[in-house]
């Protein structure tokens, strides 16, 4: 669990040992219209990982790569303790209140995931991630400090620190994924409850604003059949192991 008496001396951010162990969240998707305008030829790409992964400045279905990363921890904070995918061990989480374009991928550290997702998806996706919530223990926003900038500075310091970072899909592995860092617009909610019991010790249940973070990536709509994405991510200045997560994907 999260707790954010326990602060990282050097940066003075949330501990984040065991929020870092999640996986995946957001809420509802957004039904809206694939954007055309995706640019093959950025530079944040190398010139063949534009087929299988949007741009890190692309508007995706209406969205940003931070506006994602907010639907994405929406979408977890809803679940239960039994429920929730950022615990997923085999991928029997993963389907629920799932709808529209954007199809979102969570799991647990260590574990292989199969996963059976709808045709004419994109899938998006981690690589390590991070949520800052208030209000939690004593920590509060400096004199004349807004809300938002509290919690951003929090999650940036902790992206700022994600590392060993890989993503391979069908043994293609994706670079500059440094890129894909982003920090979401602070987002209001009433995460469930149990989740104070196994995720985050902060969550009241009752309407509070969050903030998340990390490498996020859009993949393009994968062909009918079978995939296998593998992703790691880890912040080694602050805990030995990293999360590695593989998903075999089945596209209907």
């Amino acid at each position: 669990m999260k707790t954010r008496n326990m602060k990282l001396s050097s940066i003075g951010v949330i501990t984040l040992i065991a929020v870092l162990a999640l996986s995946a969240w957001g809420c509802r998707k957004e039904n809206t219209t694939e954007s055309n305008d995706v640019n093959l030829n950025s530079p944040s790409l190398k010139s063949n990982d534009a087929s299988y992964v949007f741009p890190s400045n692309a508007n995706m279905y209406g969205k940003s790569y931070a506006q994602w990363a907010a639907e994405w921890w929406k979408w977890n904070l809803q679940f239960d303790c039994a429920t929730v995918p950022l615990r997923d061990v085999d991928g029997s989480r993963e389907n629920q209140n799932q709808s529209g374009n954007v199809f979102f991928l969570a799991g647990r550290r260590g574990y292989t995931l199969n996963v059976t997702v709808p045709a004419d998806v994109s899938l998006f996706l981690p690589l390590i991630t991070f949520e800052s919530d208030y209000p939690c223990g004593d920590a509060e926003p400096a004199e004349g400090e807004t809300l938002e900038h509290f919690l951003t500075a929090e999650t940036q310091a902790s992206v700022d620190l994600m590392d060993q970072l890989s993503l391979t899909i069908d043994g293609h592995s994706i670079g500059n994924l440094n890129d894909y860092k982003v920090v979401s617009p602070m987002f209001t909610m009433a995460a469930n409850g149990d989740l104070a019991n196994c995720f985050d010790d902060c969550i009241t249940g009752t309407d509070q604003q969050f903030v998340g973070g990390g490498p996020f990536v859009m993949l393009k709509k994968l062909s009918p059949g079978t995939h296998v994405i593998h992703r790691v991510g880890g912040a080694s200045a602050l805990f030995p192991f990293v999360y590695d997560i593989t998903y075999n994907i089945t596209q209907l």
